[in-house]
């Protein structure tokens, strides 16, 4: 789903900044006859939005707009034979200026391109009509055009280029992603739960919060990076809670340029003499210096083109952290906000919040070794729902990892609902990675025709993008859990086909979308399912574990639970006692690719697959450790930092034992 709803971004995206045409015969390189019989040229532009590792600062509505005299985009187009043998040397178009008018990218001059072969389009923001030579000799010299500033005083945008190939077949339909080039972006977050320590705003050009300042600095006239590097957001968030960690965020901004030459001393994005050819930081070099803080490199760094590479400090506690995401998450209103992920900057506390929603989750939210307490659910639902501080993790690789729920109490009547409703309800997730029914295909499909008949496009074209959306819409994947716990939670809930677990209620709907947890763990709490007397003689569908309801498919690996269980259905005989069915870990059933590996829980009751053990002396985790947490813009493999002992205590994650600076 979240690949679904990520491609349907990028189309709705892509068709919006429609028709890019070009080109008239004075344009061209060498001599072209008129051939306005040819596939006529709409170029459809984008911009490349994935904030984990590409910058993102450029919109398609920004494109023609003024940025401190950036704009426009320059259009290249060659032979693609001879652009793919590195011969840049005889353009079709070279460096046509275009410009978005009323929502569609056009040659400023209103030309048009038609197309008789296969070609290769390269185009660039922001256009530059001053470059030493607009006709390239190779791939290299590209690298050239937006790039022509050694001064940093003058150097107020970030280039992007794109390219596609293209042939008369298909050219009435050409998409092309703007990705930025050789610039490096490096954010730091300050967290703090007194606004009162950080540092003095900055108005971008006063030098009171300086980022990377030892990095090619202007000499006597000042850093005159300051103008276009040193951008502060200024403070947001809202009140601390009683035991938060802080809730108020500032985030600092710099941009520098990768040398992609370090041994020319004709560098044409640094000057003449830059501070920093072989593109590195070293541990201890200055990140941000201010009148009340300043902050260090914690490891080396050798930066990559495009790359993101976000630094944090709370200053209250002295933590320090790697954001993940540009979506900072520190306060209820912005934890309601993060259906489509983000990064916990900080513990949330939920006391004062009142009753929790659900968040539906389609992206990757990143707890950062934080804590969301005191969640409060009651409902009493009478349709199908899905239950838990996310109710669903939906889509390949939607993924929950490093966050902590803290004591987290839901009431669940159920017992209104009619008999083919299902009630999924978890501390963490009520349901990961259900399927799509016939009837939700369907509409989303009937959103998107919607959204596509507004712009003009042939039936052909929108025929084959509906084609591709119900592949999409009906495919297969896993939603993830990774390095999470929940502790303490008390769940409570009544009715009829319910399914209940400590940490997740359904994981997986199928053999085709499955759901994965591993390096996860619930520490005590209940799981109560039906334990009223009177419920007890009711109600026939239960599925309730201390640590997962039902895992239908999907994996569940390197996880345990010290969680009670307790689910009961009604005697199937006059004379019986009503049956506690719940599982000491989950109830496992067997579609394709659906198992245990190597967990544990302190009561096996009823669990007999060869995946889950009773702690014990002789059955003990044998996982790996690390002690690194956090590792600057790295991914960590493994999450556990201690496995325990059978004599005294259980395993605990990495991110628990948090890396502190003195202050």
């Amino acid at each position: 789903m979240t690949k679904t709803i990520k491609y349907i971004i990028y189309v709705y995206a892509a068709l919006l900044a429609v028709a890019l045409y070009s080109c008239s015969d004075d344009r061209l390189d060498h001599e072209q006859p008129v051939k306005a019989d040819g596939t006529l040229l709409n170029l459809y532009i984008g911009s490349v939005e994935q904030p984990s590792t590409r910058l993102a600062e450029l919109t398609v509505g920004e494109i023609s707009k003024d940025n401190r005299g950036k704009k426009n985009v320059g259009l290249y187009i060659y032979y693609q034979d001879d652009y793919s043998a590195n011969d840049l040397t005889k353009p079709y178009v070279r460096n046509l200026e275009c410009e978005v008018v009323g929502g569609k990218i056009v040659p400023k001059d209103k030309g048009d391109i038609y197309i008789y072969d296969r070609m290769t389009i390269v185009a660039f923001y922001p256009y530059n009509p001053d470059a030493d030579d607009y006709t390239f000799k190779s791939k290299n010299d590209e690298k050239r055009y937006p790039i022509t500033e050694g001064d940093y005083s003058h150097q107020y945008y970030i280039p992007y280029r794109a390219q596609a190939n293209v042939n008369p077949t298909n050219a009435y339909y050409v998409s092309l992603n703007l990705v930025p080039q050789q610039t490096v972006k490096i954010q730091v977050v300050l967290v703090s739960d007194d606004p009162d320590l950080f540092p003095e705003n900055t108005d971008g050009k006063d030098g009171k919060v300086k980022l990377l300042p030892g990095i090619d600095p202007q000499g006597d006239a000042g850093d005159k990076r300051e103008n276009w590097a040193d951008i502060v957001e200024q403070p947001y968030g809202g009140t601390p809670g009683p035991s938060s960690s802080g809730s108020h965020v500032q985030r600092y901004t710099s941009y520098i340029w990768r040398n992609n030459d370090p041994k020319s001393i004709n560098n044409p994005h640094h000057g003449d003499t830059p501070n920093h050819n072989d593109n590195t930081f070293k541990k201890g070099d200055v990140l941000l210096q201010s009148d009340k803080l300043t902050l260090f490199f914690p490891e080396d760094l050798n930066i990559q083109e495009g790359n993101v590479y976000r630094y944090g400090y709370n200053i209250t506690t002295g933590e320090m952290f790697i954001p993940t995401s540009d979506n900072l998450i520190y306060d209820a209103k912005s934890l309601a906000a993060a259906g489509g992920g983000g990064y916990q900057v900080c513990d949330i506390d939920l006391k004062d919040n009142g009753e929790w929603t659900p968040v539906n989750l389609t992206g990757t939210y990143d707890g950062g070794g934080h804590a969301v307490k005191n969640m409060k659910i009651n409902q009493t639902p009478v349709t199908s729902v899905n239950i838990g501080l996310f109710g669903s993790v939906t889509g390949n690789g939607s993924l929950i990892k490093n966050l902590h729920l803290e004591k987290p109490e839901i009431n669940v009547d159920f017992s209104g609902a009619t008999a083919t409703d299902m009630c999924n309800v978890g501390g963490l997730a009520g349901q990961m990675n259900r399927a799509l029914t016939p009837e939700e295909i369907q509409a989303l499909l009937e959103s998107q025709l919607a959204i596509l008949k507004t712009l003009g496009l042939p039936q052909s074209v929108i025929d084959a993008l509906l084609a591709d959306l119900i592949k999409d819409y009906a495919g297969s994947g896993t939603s993830n859990i990774q390095g999470c716990k929940v502790s303490e939670p008390v769940i409570t809930v009544r009715g009829n086909n319910v399914v209940v677990g400590g940490f997740a209620g359904t994981v997986g709907s199928d053999k085709d979308y499955k759901g994965a947890i591993k390096d996860s763990y619930v520490s005590g709490g209940s799981v109560k399912v039906n334990t009223e007397a009177a419920d007890k003689e009711r109600y026939e569908n239960v599925w309730a574990g201390a640590f997962a309801g039902v895992l239908k498919g999907g994996t569940i690996t390197n996880s345990y639970t010290t969680a009670t269980a307790e689910g009961y259905v009604k005697p199937t005989l006059p004379a019986a006692e009503p049956k506690d069915v719940a599982k000491g870990f989950a109830n496992v059933v067997t579609p394709t690719g659906t198992e245990v590996l190597s967990s544990f829980t302190t009561d096996l009751k009823g669990n007999t697959e060869d995946g889950v053990s009773k702690f014990s002396s002789t059955e003990w985790p044998s996982w790996s450790t690390t002690t690194k947490w956090p590792k600057a813009n790295s991914t960590l493999g493994n999450y556990w930092g201690n496995l325990g002992s059978a004599s005294f205590n259980y395993p605990t994650l990495v991110w628990e034992t948090s890396l502190n600076v003195q202050k």
